[in-house]
């Protein structure tokens, strides 16, 4: 794949990485601000347990809805553009829920309204952003690059966003909605300024050959031409269906972690939230220590202990009825699953040809969420017989794949190193 690499020394980053980032930086504060405010909203409009949780359905229904369609559009047009479209049009939305909060004519369908509206952008923002940035930095600092975006956004949206929205919300109601919307909008103005030759999916945004910009058949043929680039490759395919049976697999124990932390684990209801921000924590130190670790180990061996430390905390979980070991566990998987995600994704950045990312990318994230509800109906269901099965049947499922897969991930990674070596 042609990348275009800085002139900067060859560990740098870059300036257009910089305004990317922060751009990025801006729209995790919002996002943050806006995923705890529209319960919170949610709560104060009805205590119907069916309507509040139809947050979540909006939350991931675009992703399964429109993710395949956006892949195709952004290996098409101006990755750039749309970042700042999908921005401004969050902003918009936002701000008009802002109004309806502050008049008191909000009501729970807005919520929803708004709720898929915002994550609708944030499917085309999220594939665009991950399309770019091979662009923007060399083959060498792409974990360095993914690791710095996930530490920021763990930071802006957990550390910062979440307890921000709580202190305005007191104030005001539509107080956070208002710094959310302007959020967003601060963040497509900083947007603006990234430099066309790394916004381009082709040059000059050329579609595919042979296919006619706007006709459904042309959309269709290039959403299929990005789900064989996925499912005739022996190294993608196996890895994409690997990872997605490890979201499945955690988002089984995910599902009723509120269970299993307060009635299996005896953790007051008061420190829920305490209890939650140890993966943030883990999270944020695995996004800093991404490039180390990989540099030490090496891809292949950093997925190997990364994905092996996420199978054995889940056991921990569920065989060790202890609050504080279960805590640190979970701070472990946080950073285990960082680092893991941070690396899957450089590799796919780093073999996949720039003109068929934003579809691979858009695969990968649609099989990824279309089996995550799956596994949290079969972790309910096993948590209806005992508890701690789920974290133990979870860490095993796992640990299974990974034994069966370590093959092709031997082989992605050993194709991810080829390609940053070929780029220098």
């Amino acid at each position: 794949m042609t990348t275009a690499v800085p002139t900067e020394k060859p560990n740098a980053l870059g300036k257009d990485f910089s305004r990317f980032w922060s751009g990025s930086l801006l729209s995790n504060l919002a996002d943050g601000i806006m995923l705890t405010v529209l319960p919170m909203v949610a709560a104060m409009l009805t205590n119907d347990p069916i309507l509040v949780s139809g947050l979540m359905v909006a939350r991931f229904l675009p992703w399964l809805l429109l993710g395949l369609f956006a892949g195709v559009f952004v290996d098409r047009l101006d990755r750039g553009r749309i970042m700042v479209v999908a921005n401004f049009v969050r902003g918009g939305a936002v701000a008009a829920l802002a109004v309806l909060v502050a008049t008191g004519n909000a009501s729970i369908w807005a919520l929803y309204a708004v709720m898929f509206t915002v994550m609708t952008c944030e499917v085309f923002y999220d594939l665009s952003g991950r399309a770019m940035l091979p662009a923007l930095v060399p083959a060498s600092g792409l974990e360095k690059a993914n690791g710095r975006l996930v530490g920021g956004k763990t930071v802006t949206e957990d550390f910062a966003g979440a307890p921000l929205a709580g202190l305005l919300f007191v104030v005001a109601a539509a107080l956070p909605l208002a710094v959310n919307a302007g959020a967003y909008v601060l963040g497509a103005v900083v947007l603006l300024g990234l430099p066309l030759a790394v916004r381009r999916a082709r040059p000059g945004g050329e579609p595919d050959e042979g296919a006619s910009s706007g006709a459904m058949g042309a959309v269709l043929a290039e959403m299929r031409a990005g789900l064989a680039h996925v499912f005739t490759d022996r190294v993608l395919r196996p890895t994409v269906l690997f990872g997605a049976l490890v979201n499945m697999a955690f988002m089984a124990q995910a599902g009723i972690l509120v269970l299993l932390v307060q009635e299996y684990l005896g953790v007051p209801e008061a420190l829920y939230g305490v209890f939650l921000a140890s993966s943030a924590v883990g999270a944020l130190a695995g996004s800093v220590l991404v490039g180390p670790i990989t540099s030490a180990l090496g891809r292949f061996r950093t997925e190997l202990v990364s994905f092996g430390l996420m199978g054995l905390c889940c056991l921990v979980f569920g065989l060790v009825p202890n609050a504080y070991v279960a805590a640190l566990a979970w701070m472990v998987l946080g950073a285990a699953m960082t680092v893991s995600n941070v690396v899957m994704i450089g590799a796919a950045q780093l073999i996949v040809p720039g003109t068929h990312l934003g579809r691979v990318m858009s695969v990968m994230q649609v099989i990824g969420f279309g089996l995550a509800p799956v596994g949290s109906l079969l972790g309910g269901l096993l948590g209806r017989v005992e508890l701690s099965y789920v974290p133990v049947a979870s860490g095993a499922v796992i640990l299974a794949a990974l034994v069966l897969n370590a093959g092709a991930l031997r082989r992605l990674t050993r194709r991810a190193d080829e390609a940053a070596a070929a780029a220098g």
